[in-house]
């Protein structure tokens, strides 16, 4: 009994000393009661607030390493914080703009096609979110757009970097440009529209182009060329009008051992009289240069030239003459400038029965008297006649897109003053030069829609030539003992020149 006792006093004592080691110690001091409880209770708060503290370090982490935000041009997405944002931003506000609608989300909208970064800082600077920013255009809505006006159409889309592409394949060019139209409104500034649609059966345009150019020029001259000369003691006189009638840098020696001087020509193929009278010392000479001259010249070039929807073709009936230019060490290099007839245009089929044409064409001729001479080189100059438009027509339809008349009148008279004056005489000691210059260009331009054809149908001019082996088929321009056929070119009507 007393040993049980015992037993259960020391399980008591035991007890007791267990429970005084879980208690805190106790100050006895007046006042410091309320110590032991508020130091327990901040423990109690730190142990507690640790983890929260973690799990918010782990997100913010968590988010600072997130992959790229792609998002379509024109829409947004909300993203949240794990703290309270002080500073938001990116790094090229024309690709994607930011809202905050509270201190712990982000809306991110998407602008236009491009890739920038977007930073979340917080209290401190601490970066809370950092992300790339992947804009990329709303392809789903070009799609269905392009299927909801070309349903009968496999069309292919895919956008790049400031460009858009298109691909597929399509009934007609006027359909081609339809799409072209219709994906433009997507396009943002800079960016481009890559087209790579083909059309299924290609259309092809053949230009015939008329180019006639007549040149007439009018001169009528009549000069009087006098070299009248006398001496009579010591006093000598003498007349001279016009140019000279002796070329006095050529002298001719005659066999006797005399000296004569040869008459001089005019240069402009007029017709000279000449009259003269000569007594004693006196010496009168009178040459008459006389010119009536009509010219016509016509230039007529019928280049005919095929070229694809779209594709420019090019044509030169000339010639290239050296230019040469100087370089910055001191050398000289040669570069060509092309003179002729020129033609470049460009055709755009809209349908089968109209068509867009971007047409240039060039006359152009040497010109000496445009020439420019520099170091010791003479450069010519170029006489250039150039049209430049664009047209919408049918095919076989023709139009005349350049007509230049241009006249050039000069009348001069040259006269001895006082004594060309008077009536009658006066034209003896009067000259008068009369020119007139006319020049017409017209251009008329014709395209058809055209498509390969059988070889057999195609002829040469090689077909239609005779070339004779005799006399007698050379004198009569045909085979002997063939009769005329039907297909040999023969002229009909009327023939010669009007002007």
């Amino acid at each position: 009994m007393r040993n049980a006792r015992i037993a259960l006093a020391c399980a008591g004592a035991l007890l007791a000393g267990s429970v005084a080691a879980a208690q805190p110690v106790m100050s006895t001091k007046p006042g410091d009661d309320a110590a032991p409880a508020m130091q327990l209770a901040q423990q109690t708060r730190v142990r507690a607030a640790a983890p929260a503290r973690t799990a918010l370090a782990a997100q913010a982490d968590a988010a600072v390493t997130l992959g790229p935000l792609t998002l379509d041009a024109g829409k947004g997405t909300m993203l949240r914080l794990p703290e309270d944002a002080t500073s938001v931003f990116v790094a090229d506000p024309s690709i994607a703009d930011v809202h905050v609608p509270s201190p712990k989300t982000v809306f991110v909208l998407g602008k236009k096609n491009g890739t920038t970064t977007l930073y979340v800082l917080g209290p401190g600077n601490k970066t809370l979110l950092q992300r790339t920013v992947v804009v990329a255009r709303d392809m789903l809505s070009v799609r269905n757009m392009l299927a909801a006006r070309f349903p009968n159409l496999n069309l292919q889309t895919s956008s790049g970097q400031g460009s858009l592409l298109v691909s597929g394949q399509v009934p007609t060019s006027s359909d081609a440009d339809a799409i072209v139209q219709a994906l433009t409104p997507f396009l943002a500034d800079k960016e481009v529209l890559i087209n790579r649609l083909t059309v299924d059966r290609p259309l092809q345009v053949q230009l015939r182009v008329r180019i006639t150019e007549v040149d007439r020029n009018v001169t009528q001259q009549l000069g009087i060329n006098w070299q009248a000369l006398g001496n009579s003691g010591n006093w000598l006189g003498g007349l001279f009008a016009g140019r000279a009638i002796q070329n006095l840098s050529q002298p001719i020696v005659g066999s006797n051992g005399g000296v004569v001087y040869p008459i001089n020509l005019p240069s402009n193929n007029a017709f000279s009289v000449l009259a003269g009278f000569k007594a004693g010392n006196t010496d009168i000479r009178a040459l008459i240069d006389a010119l009536n001259q009509e010219g016509l010249l016509t230039v007529l070039a019928e280049p005919n030239l095929v070229a694809m929807s779209g594709q420019t073709a090019s044509f030169l009936a000339g010639g290239e003459f050296p230019i040469p230019v100087s370089q910055t060490n001191g050398a000289i290099s040669v570069e060509f400038k092309q003179f002729g007839v020129k033609l470049d245009f460009t055709p755009t089929v809209l349908n089968e029965r109209r068509i867009s044409l971007k047409v240039r064409p060039e006359v152009s001729q040497i010109d000496s008297t445009a020439s420019v001479t520099t170091g010791g080189v003479t450069v010519p100059g170029l006489s250039v006649r150039r049209a430049d438009t664009t047209v919408e027509l049918a095919s076989g339809q023709s139009f005349a897109i350049g007509g230049l008349l241009q006249s050039n009148t000069t009348d001069i008279v040259s006269q001895i003053p006082g004594i060309g004056s008077i009536p009658v005489l006066g034209k003896l000691f009067s000259s008068s030069n009369y020119q007139n210059n006319k020049t017409e260009l017209v251009i008329m331009v014709t395209p058809y829609l055209v498509e390969p054809t059988d070889p057999a149908k195609l002829r040469s001019p090689l077909d239609s030539l005779i070339s004779p082996s005799s006399d007698v088929e050379y004198s009569f321009q045909r085979k002997a003992g063939a009769q005329p056929s039907a297909t040999e070119p023969r002229l009909v009507g009327a023939a010669g020149y009007v002007y």
